[in-house]
């Protein structure tokens, strides 16, 4: 039986009507605002004002003119006595005119019975004759929703009432009045479904609509929602609530793909080793895609692992796909370091629709020693003289199967020398932290200018403490400017892993005694900062035969006080099950460590001429000693200060640069030979690398002589990136 929904309300008519004032008060109605003439100051100036139609909403129109002729671009402000009576459109109330003198507004109906006034007005004080309407009172309606014919009443029509998955529908439905007539006012009306509500949405529709002369249309888009949707449609008109349903239904569409979400996390610790992060399991996520790349809800997954060894598990091994065509399993870790995928495939596919995910690596995540690197940017900053020199210091840490540590592993820093920041947190094994030349600054021994010495390196000043010149500088002992940084972090010691399974085992002992492949030690002393770089721990373990290492400090891991030596014990979680007598018992961790050393290079050059190579024929004597030859030429001499060159042949001299220390040079420091007579052959500039040796850095150059017999000098000049220049011209040359 048709449902008829009745309800009441008012059905604004108006009889629109002018109020001709007269002396007599008598009432006339007109629709053509003759009325409508202005009254302002300025007697050529006229409004009128019109209405198109009778039945409203309509038309309300202005025309301004001055003195007959069309007044354009003037602004017209409307005014009702009583909204209740009706109200524009804008609701402001205002129009501008055109190129004829025309303002338009629309006039709505009010919501009372009576009689309205309207004036308009123009920002220049003029005004039209008041416009009178008349609006009548209310009659009663019966509207329905529904479609069809004959009209169903509560039906949504569809277009297509059984779609396939990815297409779409039309739903139709229109609003009629009592007559059977379709309702003209506008209404909204909401349109959804049991998919469109879901999260997220398998179908959409497009809502809210509005009735254009009673009908209202909406598209169904079938968005991975499967069989029966219900489409429910409603509206309000006044204060009575209209419905509407329509049924429609989606075919499933084919399975298309599977395809691999993510692990999380991607690394996972060994079984019972407590691993950084401490997970020992990742959830693996899987999704399921129709041919038309929506999800797939409902569908029955299966999965395997491509290996168990050390007694992986995977649970469970089915599951089903929720409304986002996602499935996933849990994998739990072993006891042995390995990588894992796991394999999902459709149930009962055919042909086989699987897929696999990305590598699950299942490893300590715990730091171990022989992992452990550190590196500098910059290894011979200008830091000696200049505060705020800035080096980039980067960690690298990776666990004892050599992939990278789990994310956020703290990393602590300390220097010798100059300022660090305390830590970093890795990311993919990584982090780095910033260095800056300040002080402290390492002292040491300050080279001195000697003249009767000719390997001193000199720059012609005097330093602070003076210290003969040394070829060759021997570690272990003080050099100044030579900063040592050294970072840490909790880890294990590295073991050597004969047998290939992954653990510590007894007979490893001997040769973890011994030094890995680096010629490091496995077992570990205490984190110190060595200072002379002779890699002990001067204070306590007494070899500090200089003095040089007296002030080193150390990490006190154990918090006891007291520099702990090596243990002979392997500290780490990989020992062999079960742990025989070389294994910690207590103890599994320890601080891996890395060291590096910056020189804070000096800003001044020092030189020491190491030979002069003449350009001059030898001239032997042979004496009764047949066994010897005697040099007869005078200025063949390799140890003199000159450089002795004949006509054009080629001469040329070795000379060491090095900064107040005997220590590098800053990295990016220019040097460039030239001579005062003859000429540079070969490279005549260079440029100072990262470098943080001890010692300074030789230099060789070729230099050919001329047709003419001349003096001059050699010209040394080093320029370092801050612009401090040091000029050398101690070596003579000589053309013959």
């Amino acid at each position: 039986m048709e449902l008829l929904r009745r309800f009441s309300f008012t059905l604004l008519l108006m009889t629109l009507t002018t109020l001709v004032a007269c002396g007599g008060g008598d009432e006339g109605f007109s629709v053509d605002g003759e009325a409508g003439s202005s009254n302002g100051s300025n007697d050529a100036i006229t409004i009128t004002l019109a209405l198109a139609d009778e039945e409203l909403p309509s038309t309300l129109t202005a025309t301004v003119l001055n003195a007959g002729v069309p007044l354009s671009n003037t602004r017209v402000l409307f005014q009702i006595d009583d909204a209740d009576y009706g109200f524009f459109t804008p609701e402001k109330g205002t129009a501008t005119t055109d190129i004829n003198g025309l303002a338009n507004i629309t006039l709505n109906s009010g919501v009372s019975a009576g009689t309205g006034q309207i004036i308009a007005l123009l920002d220049s004080g003029e005004e039209s004759e008041p416009f009178y309407f008349k609006n009548q009172g209310a009659i009663d309606v019966v509207v329905r929703l529904g479609s069809g014919e004959p009209f169903a009443d509560g039906v949504a029509e569809l277009g297509l009432s059984q779609i396939s998955a990815g297409a779409t529908t039309v739903v139709t439905v229109r609003i009629i009045d009592e007559q059977g007539n379709l309702y003209k006012d506008p209404v909204e009306v909401d349109f959804s479904s049991r998919c469109t509500r879901t999260t997220p949405e398998t179908a959409s529709l497009n809502s809210p609509v509005t009735t254009s002369n009673g009908v209202a249309t909406s598209t169904y888009l079938a968005k991975g929602c499967v069989h029966d949707d219900q489409i429910d449609v409603t509206a309000n008109v006044g204060d009575m609530n209209l419905s509407a349903t329509a049924v429609v239904n989606v075919q499933a569409a084919d399975i298309g793909s599977i395809e691999f979400v993510s692990s999380s996390p991607e690394v996972i610790g060994i079984l019972g080793t407590g691993a950084v992060g401490g997970s020992e399991s990742s959830i693996i996520k899987f999704r399921v895609l129709d041919t038309n790349s929506n999800p797939v809800n409902n569908q029955v997954i299966n999965f395997s692992l491509n290996s168990n060894v050390g007694g992986i598990k995977l649970i469970p091994e089915s599951a089903t796909t929720n409304s986002e065509g996602i499935a996933q399993t849990v994998v739990n870790s072993g006891t042995v370091a390995t990588s894992v995928r796991v394999k999902a495939e459709i149930d009962d596919s055919d042909p086989i629709i699987a897929s696999q995910s990305s590598l699950l690596v299942i490893s300590t995540g715990i730091p171990d020693q022989d992992s452990f690197s550190l590196s500098a940017d910059i290894l011979n900053p200008e830091g000696w003289n200049i505060d705020g020199t800035e080096v980039v210091v980067t960690a690298r840490l990776a666990d004892a199967y050599n992939n990278p540590v789990p994310d956020g592993t703290a990393v602590s820093f300390t220097t010798e020398g100059g300022r660090i920041e305390p830590s970093c947190v890795t990311v993919n094994g990584t982090c780095s932290v910033v260095w800056n030349s300040q002080n402290t600054r390492p002292e040491g021994h300050v080279l001195q200018h000697t003249t009767s010495d000719p390997y001193t390196l000199i720059d012609g000043t005097l330093a602070d403490r003076v210290h003969p010149s040394e070829r060759l500088n021997t570690l272990g002992q003080k050099y100044g400017g030579r900063a040592t940084i050294l970072a840490t972090a909790i880890g294990e010691e590295s073991f050597p892993d004969l047998n290939g399974n992954g653990r510590f085992d007894a007979d490893e002992m001997t040769t973890f005694l011994s030094t890995d492949i680096s010629g490091r030690s496995y077992d570990l002393t205490e984190a110190f900062v060595d200072h002379n770089e002779d890699g002990f721990y001067n204070p306590s373990e007494g070899r500090d035969v200089n003095d040089s290492g007296k002030l080193e400090e150390f990490t006190d891991f154990n918090s006891d006080n007291l520099f702990t030596d090596k243990d002979n014990k392997y500290n780490g979680v990989l020992c062999a099950i079960p742990a025989h007598a070389g294994c910690s018992e207590t103890d599994k961790s320890i601080n891996v460590r890395g060291s590096i050393v910056l020189v804070m290079s000096g800003s001044k050059a020092f030189f020491t001429r190491e030979t002069t190579l003449d350009g001059v024929s030898a001239t032997y004597d042979h004496d009764s000693d047949e066994d010897t030859a005697e040099i007869m030429n005078p200025d063949y001499n390799l140890n003199d200060d000159i450089v002795h060159i004949d006509g054009e042949s080629v001469g040329g001299a070795v000379i060491t640069i090095s900064d107040l220390h005997n220590q590098p040079m800053p990295a990016g420091t220019q040097i460039n030979f030239s001579s005062s007579v003859g000429s540079i052959v070969g490279p005549s500039s260079f440029v100072w690398g990262n470098d943080n040796h001890n010692g300074g850095e030789t230099f060789s150059v070729n230099i050919k002589g001329e047709t003419e017999p001349k003096s001059g000098s050699l010209i040394v000049e080093v320029i370092t990136p801050s612009g401090s220049s040091t000029i050398y011209n101690g070596i003579g040359i000589t053309i013959n």
